[in-house]
């Protein structure tokens, strides 16, 4: 439509008005250009140098046509959503209280969710954790201390944070997501096991040496 618009008013213009356009060419859009040298051709109007110049418009008028057809044709990707993940303080308060192992399993749920390798490694060092945990907490620290404290939070530490950046990285954005499933899995798991070691104390004392008297 432009094109017919641009043809229809140069055919309008006086011969001197063709040539006086065409002498000031940098006034003038390329797709008026062409239509004033097509008419200029046309009226056989006597201009020097309209083949450069037409030259020079045509391939600026193929450059234009060159980058309108990579914009058309570009492939555009729309966003990938992001990632839905277990955030890192869930991971850190499943690892506090209940064990590093529910923590590390809920790590290894987001890295096989992105697709990562490392999984079944992280839930593999999340039970040793939780066993060396177990064992130095049953051994070494007496019931009630603050040092056991210290060693869940350090045990989460290195579940949350330490395998979280890398295994996943520092950087890595995504959406949070919700940790009522897991909870309630946990409790169930959890609750029969409390209640049993309640009504069953004695399976979770020492043994002790007898004594002898003489």
């Amino acid at each position: 439509m432009p094109d017919n618009i641009y043809k229809m008013n140069v055919a309008r213009l006086a011969d001197d008005e063709i040539l006086d356009a065409l002498r000031n060419y940098d006034k003038y859009v390329d797709d008026m250009l062409i239509e004033l040298i097509n008419e200029c051709e046309r009226r056989k109007l006597p201009l020097q140098g309209v083949d450069r110049l037409r030259t020079m418009v045509e391939e600026r008028l193929a450059k234009v046509e060159v980058v309108n057809d990579v914009f058309e044709t570009q492939e555009i990707k729309p966003e990938e959503p992001l990632p839905v993940l277990f955030s890192q303080s869930t991971i850190f308060a499943f690892s506090i209280f209940f064990s590093p192992l529910s923590g590390g399993i809920l790590l290894a749920i987001n890295i096989a969710k992105i697709k990562k390798s490392g999984a079944w490694l992280v839930a593999a060092i999340s039970l040793a954790i939780s066993m060396l945990v177990g064992v130095v907490n049953y051994f070494f620290i007496p019931p009630g201390s603050v040092f056991a404290v210290f060693l869940l939070g350090a045990a989460a530490f290195i579940i949350s944070q330490l395998l979280w950046n890398r295994f996943i990285g520092k950087t890595v954005n995504y959406e949070r997501r919700s940790f009522v499933i897991p909870l309630v899995i946990t409790l169930a798991l959890i609750i029969p096991i409390a209640y049993y070691a309640y009504l069953h104390p004695e399976l979770f004392q020492l043994p002790t040496t007898p004594t002898t008297t003489k």
